[in-house]
């Protein structure tokens, strides 16, 4: 008899460990950020957005189209249930507007490096701009928590003619 609880218990153990593993995987955040230099509006535009999971899977994320996955800029490892940073996946674009030339640098924002944790399945972007090497948009994540309400940048949009930067934020809810 008391093998038999024994195996019940292991049972449930397991079920319980599998539905986490299948509910932390439906939950996982699918960030798009875009980033645009068009040189004939003479702006730069930089987006955030999210894709649905099924969007995630066949989104053709690539340099030359000017879109990007922080997933893509991290690796994880699953021994460890750990979060790293990449430093050879960090995205820097120069884009010459009339008043010089910007570099834009796109990093990713990771707010819990364990995987198993409350954000472990959350991630989002850093974006940074320079012109003329002075920080005009210094380095700022699209989203500052995982968790709570705080507004959410979804839009940067840099001027040439004025250098000057626009930011769109919506409120978290709106986001998600």
């Amino acid at each position: 008899m008391f093998q038999n609880k024994t195996n019940v218990f292991y049972l449930f153990l397991l079920t319980l460990l599998w539905s986490q593993a299948v509910l932390s995987e439906s939950k996982t955040i699918n960030p798009l950020i875009t980033y645009r230099c068009d040189t004939a509006a003479d702006i730069i535009v930089i987006t955030n957005s999210l894709l649905t999971p099924a969007e995630a899977q066949t989104f053709d994320f690539s340099d030359a189209s000017g879109t990007y996955n922080p997933w893509d800029m991290v690796t994880i490892d699953h021994d460890m249930q750990k979060i790293f940073p990449l430093k050879d996946r960090t995205v820097i674009k120069k884009c010459t507007l009339s008043t010089g030339e910007y570099t834009t640098t796109i990093q990713p924002k990771i707010f819990s490096q364990d995987i198993t944790g409350k954000c472990g399945t959350s991630i989002s972007g850093t974006v940074a701009i320079e012109f003329g090497g002075i920080e005009i948009f210094e380095k700022r994540p699209f989203e500052d928590y995982c968790h709570g309400n705080a507004p959410i940048i979804t839009r940067i949009t840099v001027f040439g003619e004025t250098s000057e930067t626009k930011i769109k934020r919506i409120p978290k809810y709106k986001f998600y």
